[in-house]
């Protein structure tokens, strides 16, 4: 369930984070850019993908070749329920829910006594979304290992998708008590904190987070992100740590231009956004903020224009970007063009409101 939790931590950072960093610093333009929209309108969707993707007969190939050797395995060992565990995460991983239980039973038959096949089995019942029988093979493995560090730290991860901070916090307290040394369980604490809106804590336990850890990604992002919220410049070192851990990553790269971006570094920011371009040409977002800057900062509305349509490119139902667009070609008497991108954008998200009030205005100036 770890895996599983942080890696659905890790992708909805980048959507439910980095926004609050445009809320915190839009707070202080407030009444400011009311004809502009920015990019905390942009909350991207945590999107649900595939366990395995690939043409089919590629798949077919690979879990035959995967089936086979965790079978010759089972063959010479029929009582080893890891073996099952094995299998039925292959299952899984293509699809067949079916037969993952079966081997997920056959283990649990064999040793039920057995950690690893209780936490296998609260895996996958998290992963279906299932919280109740998740939980209850937790609180089995529990019984049975009441100094495992590991089931704690579990629980607390699913009290924390149940919004039930309080007990989270005292799993992940517990799962320190028998492993002072869990990276995992400080930055679980600091989840909570942060949902709990108690910010200092948070900062505390995602700062021990990267002292047990010096390469724990997600809790330098936290830092760089709930410093950039502050305006405190040491957001860009969290930043830059995070890449130490994984250079090029484009979402430590983004929390530092939008830093640089709302403290008015603005070379500084178009720099780091072209640099992200650089290893992300796809990433609508850099191209999105080149054209705000360009527009809002700069007053260059020609140029702003072209980084709108670059984000436009790479997603044509980029409603915002249409508006921004339209907004600089009213700024430069561009009446026919503005009103286009403006129907546009009403076309793709009827309920914008901007893009109503721009026709609007440019229809009672023409």
């Amino acid at each position: 369930m770890q895996d599983f939790l942080f890696k659905k931590m890790r992708n909805t950072l980048f959507g439910l984070l980095i926004p609050l960093l445009f809320l915190a610093c839009a707070d202080a333009e407030k009444g400011k850019k009311e004809e502009s929209t920015t990019a905390v309108d942009q909350q991207s969707e945590t999107k649900i993908t595939p366990m395995v993707e690939g043409k089919p007969e590629r798949l077919v190939v690979v879990k035959d070749s995967l089936l086979k050797e965790i079978n010759q395995a089972i063959r010479k060992s029929l009582n080893q329920p890891e073996l099952y565990i094995r299998r039925a995460s292959v299952y899984e991983r293509f699809g067949d829910a079916s037969s993952a239980e079966e081997d997920l039973n056959r283990a649990y038959t064999i040793d039920s006594t057995n950690l690893s096949v209780l936490i296998a089995h609260s895996d996958y019942y998290l992963r279906r979304g299932e919280l109740s029988p998740s939980l209850a093979y937790l609180k089995q493995a529990r019984y049975y290992h009441p100094e495992a560090a590991s089931v704690y730290l579990k629980m607390g991860e699913l009290y924390l998708i149940g919004k039930d901070n309080r007990k989270s916090l005292q799993n992940a307290d517990l799962a320190i008590k028998y492993d002072m040394y869990n990276a995992q369980a400080y930055f679980l604490k600091g989840f909570n904190f942060l949902e709990m809106g108690d910010t200092t804590r948070a900062v505390s336990s995602f700062q021990t987070t990267v002292e047990q850890d010096p390469e724990h990604f997600e809790a330098y992002m936290q830092l760089g992100l709930l410093n950039s919220i502050k305006g405190d410049s040491i957001a860009i070192d969290y930043f830059e740590n995070a890449l130490e851990v994984e250079p090029k990553n484009k979402e430590a790269m983004y929390g530092i231009a939008m830093f640089q971006q709302e403290n008015e570094m603005y070379n500084e920011a178009l720099k780091t956004y072209h640099e992200i371009l650089e290893y992300h040409p796809n990433f609508r977002e850099a191209h999105y903020n080149l054209g705000y800057v360009h527009m809002y900062y700069l007053q260059l509305y020609r140029q702003a224009s072209l980084h709108f349509s670059d984000a436009i490119e790479v997603d044509p139902n980029y409603y915002q970007a249409y508006y921004n667009r339209g907004y600089c070609f009213e700024l430069l008497g561009d009446v026919n063009n503005a009103i286009k991108d403006y129907q546009q954008s009403l076309a793709i998200e009827p309920s914008y409101d901007l893009a109503a009030k721009g026709i609007s205005r440019v229809k009672d100036g023409v």
